[in-house]
C-alpha cells in the first residue's frame, strides 16, 4: 500500500510538457478539423441557420447585417466577406476559426499554469469533451462563451500585449453573443479579483482589478449600444426589435405555457392567437406589440414565489452535475493554501445564482448551462491542481471532476444521435422541396430541420432551389418578410406553400380555425407534396 501510495505520489508531482503558442494551434486545428470531419459538424438549432442565411443573401437575395441576435458590427463584417467572396460560407468559417484559436488559447494559458503532467491531461480532457459538444451542436451562443474564455484568460498572463488581445476576443465574443459573454465573465469575475494568494492584500490591488474588470465592459457596452441606435433609427427594424424581444421573452418563458391551463376567459388576448404564437407561427396581423406587451405583463405580476418553481425545475434538469460541482467546491475550500480558494467558492455561488435568475423567466437550455459552467470549470481545474501533496483530495476531486464532464458527455452522445437524424431528414426534406417551383413556401414551427444541412453549404442548396424561404417564429414581423407574408390571410390569398411535419396536423387545424374567427373565410387544405413524414399543403378557400 505504501508503495502503491508512493507511486501515485509521483505520477501526480510528475511534470508537464512545456507547451507553445504554435504547438497548441496547430494541434487544434488538427483537433477541430478531424473532429468536424468524424463527427459531421452540424448546427445545434435554426436560428444559425437563418442568420447565416441573411447574411449571406441566401434569404433576401442580398447580404444584409441584420442578424437580429448578434450585433449589428459582426454583421456589416459578415456581409463584406459575402460580398467580396460570396462562395465562401463565411458565417461558419468565421466560427470555426473562433474555435480553433479560443481553444488553443485557453490550452496554452492554461498548461502553463498547471505544472503537472496530471494536471494537463486533466485540462486536455475538459477542452476535448467540450470541442465535441461544440462540434457536434455547432451555435453561435456556445461559440461566444468559448472566446469570451479565451479572453478572459489571458489576463492572466503578464503583459500588455495579451490583455489586449484578451480584450479583442471578449468584445468579438460579446458580438456574437452579448448575454453570453457576460454570463461568462459573471462566473469569471471573482477568480480575477483574487491573486494568486486567494486574497486581496490591499486596497489598491482590489481598485486596479475593479478597475480592469470596467475596462473589459467598456468596448462591449458601447457596441451594444451602437447595434441598438441602428436599429432604433430604422422604423420598421425597431418595431422588429421591440417585437422580437417581447416574442422571444414569451416563447421562452416557461409561465407562457401554463397560460393555456387559465382556459378559455383568458382576456388579454385570444388563446388560440397564443397558440399560434407558441407553435412558432403567430398572426403577424393579429398579434401585434402592445397585443403580446400586454401578454408579457399579465406574466410579470405572477407572483414571485410562483416563479420559484422554474428554480426548482432548472436544479432537477442538471441536479447531477450540480451536486457533484458543489462536493467539489467544497472539497477544495478545506485546503487552506489552495490557489484561488476564495474566488472559485463565489464563482461557483455566482453560477448558482445567476442560471436561477435566468429560470424565473426564461428555460436554461443546455447552450447556456454550458455557457456558465465553461469558467467554472477552468477554476475548478486550477484548484486542483494545487493538491500535488495530497493524493486522497487529488483523486477525490479528480473523480468529481469526471462525473460533471460525464454529464456534458451524455449530452454529446444524445445530440449527436440526434443531429444523425436530422441530416438524413434535411436531404428527404430538400428533395421534397425540389418537387415545387417558382413558389414561397414557409415552415410549420420546426419542422423544417434547416440544422440538419451541411453547415458549410447552406447557401449554395437555397440558391439551388426554385422557391423561396418565408421565415416564421423569431422572424414573425421582420422588415424582410414584408410584402411577402403580412398575415395568416396570405398564406389562402397568394397561396404561400406550408412545409410541415404530418403529426403536426392540430397545429395546421388551428391556423385554419383562426384565419375563420380573424378574417372569416373558411379553408380548406390541398397536399402538394407529401413523403412518408412531411408534406407540403396550401391552404385555400373552401369553395361553396
Amino acid at each position: 500500500m505504501k508503495k502503491l501510495f508512493l507511486c501515485c505520489k509521483k505520477l501526480l508531482a510528475r511534470k508537464g510538457i512545456v507547451v507553445t503558442y504554435p504547438f497548441a494551434l496547430g494541434m487544434w486545428i488538427l483537433i477541430f478539423v478531424f473532429l468536424a470531419w468524424i463527427l459531421s459538424i452540424r448546427f445545434e438549432t435554426n436560428d444559425d441557420v437563418v442568420m447565416l442565411m441573411i447574411s449571406s443573401g441566401a434569404y433576401s437575395g442580398a447580404p444584409d447585417y441584420h442578424l437580429v441576435f448578434i450585433n449589428v458590427i459582426y454583421g456589416i463584417m459578415l456581409k463584406a466577406l459575402y460580398t467580396i467572396l460570396p462562395s465562401m460560407e463565411w458565417y461558419t468559417i468565421l466560427f470555426g476559426l473562433l474555435h480553433v484559436f479560443s481553444f488553443s488559447l485557453i490550452f496554452w494559458v492554461y498548461s502553463r499554469r498547471i505544472v503537472t503532467a496530471f494536471g494537463q491531461l486533466l485540462l486536455l480532457l475538459l477542452l476535448l469533451v467540450l470541442q465535441t459538444r461544440f462540434i457536434v451542436g455547432f451555435q453561435f451562443t456556445t461559440t461566444a462563451a468559448i472566446v469570451a474564455c479565451a479572453g478572459l484568460s489571458l489576463y492572466f498572463e503578464r503583459g500588455r500585449s495579451y490583455k489586449y488581445v484578451g480584450l479583442l476576443l471578449f468584445f468579438i465574443a460579446s458580438l456574437i453573443r452579448f448575454e453570453a459573454a457576460m454570463l461568462c465573465l459573471g462566473v469569471y469575475a471573482p477568480v480575477m479579483m483574487f491573486p494568486l494568494s486567494g486574497r486581496i492584500r490591499s486596497k489598491r490591488q482590489f481598485l486596479c482589478t475593479g478597475l480592469a474588470l470596467s475596462a473589459i465592459l467598456i468596448l462591449p457596452m458601447l457596441a451594444k449600444i451602437v447595434d441598438v441606435q441602428v436599429y432604433r433609427h430604422e422604423p420598421e427594424w425597431k418595431y422588429y426589435m421591440d417585437y422580437n424581444q417581447i416574442r422571444g421573452a414569451l416563447n421562452d418563458n416557461p409561465n407562457f405555457i401554463k397560460l393555456f391551463e387559465t382556459g378559455p376567459n383568458y382576456s388579454v388576448a385570444d388563446l388560440n392567437d397564443l397558440k399560434n404564437l407558441a407553435d412558432f407561427i403567430a398572426d403577424p396581423a393579429i398579434l401585434k406589440l402592445q397585443t403580446i406587451v400586454d401578454v408579457k405583463k399579465s406574466l410579470d405580476i405572477k407572483p414571485f414565489f410562483d416563479k420559484l418553481q422554474n428554480v426548482k425545475t432548472w436544479i432537477c434538469s442538471y441536479i447531477y452535475t450540480i451536486v457533484c460541482v458543489l462536493l467539489l467546491v467544497l472539497l477544495l475550500l478545506s485546503e487552506k493554501m489552495a490557489t484561488y480558494r476564495w474566488g472559485g467558492l463565489l464563482s461557483g455561488f455566482l453560477f448558482f445564482i445567476l442560471l436561477s435568475w435566468v429560470s424565473l423567466n426564461a428555460t436554461v437550455k443546455e447552450r447556456v448551462f454550458l455557457s456558465a459552467i465553461i469558467p467554472l470549470m477552468l477554476i475548478i481545474l486550477l484548484i486542483i491542481t494545487c493538491y500535488q501533496k495530497k493524493i486522497w483530495k487529488v483523486v477525490v476531486s479528480s473523480i468529481f471532476y469526471l462525473l460533471t464532464l460525464h454529464t456534458i458527455i451524455m449530452q454529446t452522445v444524445d445530440m449527436y444521435a440526434v443531429k444523425k437524424e436530422q441530416r438524413r431528414l434535411a436531404i428527404e426534406q430538400i428533395d421534397l422541396i425540389r418537387r415545387c417551383v417558382d413558389c414561397n413556401f414557409t415552415p410549420l414551427g420546426a419542422g423544417l430541420i434547416l440544422e440538419g444541412l451541411n453547415p458549410f453549404g447552406v447557401t449554395s442548396v437555397f440558391k439551388s432551389l426554385n422557391v423561396k424561404m418565408i421565415g416564421n417564429g423569431w422572424m414573425t414581423q421582420i422588415p424582410l418578410n414584408h410584402g411577402v407574408m403580412d398575415s395568416h390571410l396570405d398564406l389562402v390569398e397568394k397561396p404561400i406553400l406550408i412545409f410541415m411535419a404530418k403529426v403536426s396536423k392540430p397545429v395546421l387545424h388551428n391556423i385554419q380555425y383562426c384565419i375563420n374567427k380573424n378574417y372569416q373565410i373558411e379553408t380548406t387544405l390541398d397536399v402538394v407534396a407529401e413523403d412518408e413524414l412531411f408534406e407540403i399543403v396550401v391552404i385555400k378557400k373552401k369553395s361553396i
